[in-house]
Parts: C-alpha cells; sequence; structure tokens
C-alpha cells in the first residue's frame, strides 16, 4: 500500500470541472490540512444497504441520472463536478450504520436547481463547515478498504495529536478525479467541532504569552520541554475550569493566580498501589463523575487534574492526593461519592504561585526524566519566589495538568501555595 502522490486540487478546480469554493485555513501542524467549505446546494442520496456490494455504484448512477437531464423536472444537463461526496455514519463500535452520496450543484444552478423526479434523490442547503482531510493518490479502478483505513487513522493520529475534535460518527471521502486516470484525488475527511476554539498553533504564541508570565534571563527555554498551552486555548473550550484571578506581578520566572473557592472531588494516591497508583486514583475520580455517586449522576470532566504532593521535613514524599474540580452546579449539593476511597472537599480562595511547562520532548523517556523535570521546576519555583520574597509554603508540592496525554499541546504547572493560605495536614 505505497502512498501514491495525489493531484493538486489546482489541477482539477476550473480546470477538470467546477468545486465548491473553500479557503484554506492557517494550520501549524502536520499530517492533515485544514479546510473551510463554502455553504451551498449539494445533490444527494441515501445508500441502500439492500443493494449490497452495488450500493455505491448504483448511488453514483442515481445521482449522475439527476444531472445528465433524465432524472430532473427540467430535462436540463447538468456539468459535473467535483469531489464526489460519500459520507458514511458510524455507530458506537465505529462500524458503518448507513450513509449518503452527494454531487455538488454548479454556481449556474445554485440558486434554483431543477427538481429531483427520483423520490431517493433530494436538495440539501449545506452550511459552512470545516474538515481535517489527507489527500492521496492512487493507480487503479477503485480504492480499497484497507487504504482508506490507514488514511482515516493517520488523520485521527494527526487531529488528535494536534488537540483537535471532530464528529467521530461520521467519516467523509472526497473523490475529486475519475477511476483508473493516471493522476488521482482522493481525500479522507472529519468535520471540526469547536475549530476556532480548539486550534491553537505554539508559532502563533511567544514564550511569555504560552507561560502567562516572563521568564527570567537566567532560566533559558527548556530542551526537555515544549512550549505549553496558554490557559486561554484550553478553560471554556477543551473543558470547564475553576474561576481564577490572575494577579499582576512585576517579577520573572512565575505567574500567581487567586483560585476561587469551589468543590473538589478527591482521592488519596496509595504507594501499594505500585506503578499503577495515579492510574488507580484516577479511576477512582473518573467513575465517580461516570455515575458511581448517590445520584447516579454524570459530571462534565474538567481541568486542570490536580495532584498534591505533602512532604515531611526532610522533603520525602509522605502523602499524594488527586482532585478534579466540580462544575458550579454541583457546588452548593454535589452528589455523595459511593467509593469509601473517594471524598468531597470544600476549597477556600487559595492563592499560588507557578511555573508552566509543556510537553516533554524526546530527551524525556523514563520515570526517572519525568521525575528530574519536575524537580528541576519545583527547584527553579521556589528560588524565583525566594529572591522576590514571596512567602510560600515548601511541604506542599502541587502539579496541574491541563490536558490529557492524547491531547496534543499540554499544558502542565508546578505550583506552591501562598503561605497564608496553605492547609497543614
Amino acid at each position: 500500500m505505497k502512498w501514491v502522490k495525489p493531484k493538486p486540487l489546482s489541477a482539477i478546480c476550473g480546470v477538470d470541472g467546477e468545486c465548491p469554493d473553500v479557503e484554506e485555513l492557517a494550520n501549524g501542524h502536520c499530517g492533515f490540512g485544514i479546510r473551510e467549505l463554502a455553504a451551498g446546494k449539494w445533490v444527494s442520496t441515501e445508500l441502500d444497504e439492500s443493494d449490497g456490494d452495488q450500493k455505491y455504484n448504483r448511488a453514483f448512477m442515481r445521482l449522475f441520472s439527476y444531472i445528465s437531464g433524465t432524472g430532473n423536472d427540467q430535462g436540463v444537463n447538468i456539468p459535473m463536478t467535483s469531489p464526489v461526496v460519500t459520507q458514511t455514519n458510524l455507530d458506537e463500535n465505529y462500524q458503518q450504520n448507513g450513509g449518503s452520496m452527494h454531487f455538488y450543484i454548479p454556481t449556474e444552478f445554485q440558486e434554483n436547481p431543477p427538481n429531483p423526479t427520483n423520490e431517493d434523490v433530494e436538495i440539501e442547503d449545506w452550511d459552512d463547515v470545516i474538515v481535517y482531510y489527507r489527500a492521496f493518490g492512487y493507480k487503479g479502478q477503485q480504492v480499497s478498504e484497507d487504504i482508506w483505513k490507514r488514511e482515516f487513522g493517520y488523520l485521527a493520529l494527526a487531529f488528535v495529536d494536534a488537540g483537535l475534535d471532530v464528529v467521530a460518527r461520521k467519516s467523509i471521502t472526497g473523490t475529486y478525479t475519475q477511476p483508473g486516470v493516471r493522476e488521482q484525488r482522493h481525500e479522507a475527511m472529519f468535520v471540526a467541532k469547536n475549530h476556532h476554539n480548539l486550534y491553537w498553533n505554539p508559532a502563533d504564541h511567544s514564550w511569555k504569552e504560552s507561560r502567562g508570565y516572563k521568564e527570567c534571563r537566567k532560566y533559558p527555554n527548556p530542551s526537555n520541554t515544549l512550549k505549553p498551552r496558554t490557559v486561554e486555548s484550553m478553560c471554556g473550550n477543551n473543558a470547564q475550569c475553576p474561576a481564577v484571578e490572575d494577579m499582576e506581578s512585576s517579577r520573572c520566572g512565575y505567574g500567581t493566580r487567586n483560585i476561587k473557592a469551589g468543590s473538589w472531588v478527591s482521592t488519596e494516591i496509595f504507594a501499594s498501589d505500585g506503578g499503577d497508583r495515579y492510574f488507580m486514583a484516577f479511576e477512582r475520580l473518573g467513575s465517580y463523575i461516570m455515575g458511581n455517586n448517590e445520584n447516579s449522576q454524570e459530571i462534565e470532566m474538567t481541568i486542570p487534574i490536580i495532584t498534591k504532593n505533602f512532604l515531611d521535613e526532610n522533603f520525602e514524599e509522605k502523602r499524594v492526593t488527586m482532585h478534579f474540580y466540580l462544575p458550579p452546579e454541583f457546588h452548593e449539593n454535589p452528589p455523595t461519592p459511593n467509593d469509601d476511597l473517594v471524598e468531597i472537599e470544600q476549597w477556600v480562595d487559595t492563592v499560588v504561585f507557578y511555573r508552566a511547562i509543556g510537553n516533554y520532548n524526546e530527551n524525556v523517556n523514563t520515570d526517572a526524566d519525568v521525575k528530574a523535570v519536575w524537580e528541576k521546576e519545583f527547584t527553579i519555583l521556589g528560588e524565583v519566589l525566594g529572591k522576590a520574597g514571596e512567602s510560600f509554603y515548601p511541604y506542599i508540592a502541587v502539579t496541574a495538568t491541563f490536558t490529557l496525554p492524547t491531547q496534543g499541546q499540554q499544558r502542565q504547572e508546578a505550583i506552591f501555595l501562598q503561605w497564608n493560605d496553605h492547609e497543614e495536614e
């Protein structure tokens, strides 16, 4: 299944025939394109599963009959356009569950297209839509299912790595050229969800904007982590966050914010759970918000995921806890957990000092490497706070993770609590 270079759109649209109006959108990521498809009319038909292996050919012929004049009430010939679009609906197991085929109606017929005479064919008005796509060529009559699976798989990996979301239950194919011709173009597509809020390109933001504070000249940009994603690009877009007040500071090397009072669901991370202890704690909290509570109430996932490391006087780990923020509608009366290892906590307004990092790079491969990254960030945070004359409690080391490992650009924070706001345990 060797990848073949696709025929460029510039050699198809306006040359071989008309294409719908599109705008290629800025994209700082690799492995896929981003395109906005303008609103317009399309002629459409459902795939008939009773047609078996012929369902695509017969759907095509119904649409072709419409544009050739035998299948529309005016008997007019409508020029063929590109691409031929096929949408496949997927069930909860991502198996095919019906679908449809579509031809774009050319400009001269957009305002008042003739009516189909076949009841299985209809005219649809499509709104503007943003799609993520992968293009490939082919040398043959029919693209195999294995090739489509490959391209959809690569497309999914690419947009997930970019931290983007799609309408996952509808896969779309676009075929721009006739089967068997020397140069072909095919595209695997998904419709984007909430693109303008979720899309984030590190190149569009300075390190200061990404961190939320200016770095001290003493500490160059890190060699083992990437630029962190901005808080603004995630909170309210990827998920809900607790209410915070960012506090201005003329100092370098850290940011300051006041996390407003609210309810959090919490559990202890047990050393006896070994290497799975963080996952098991996450699973307990995840189970709670998925309905393992007295009301069987599902609760939306929020960010960040907070971990508190309580240290003894020798800065050795004494106790570790994990926490999920509960959305405001659950603050007054959150459902009681069914699991005795999970509890609800009421947090007061808390001023914190933080340093932000992004994804680990290729230099961070082991648990020891990860530990070294965090030790360095907490050491620097302690140094800059001491130099700035800030009072903080060094025996609670807090980490905040704003993105899951599979969600592309990440943001993680090393946090110390302001002295007056710490909770001694």
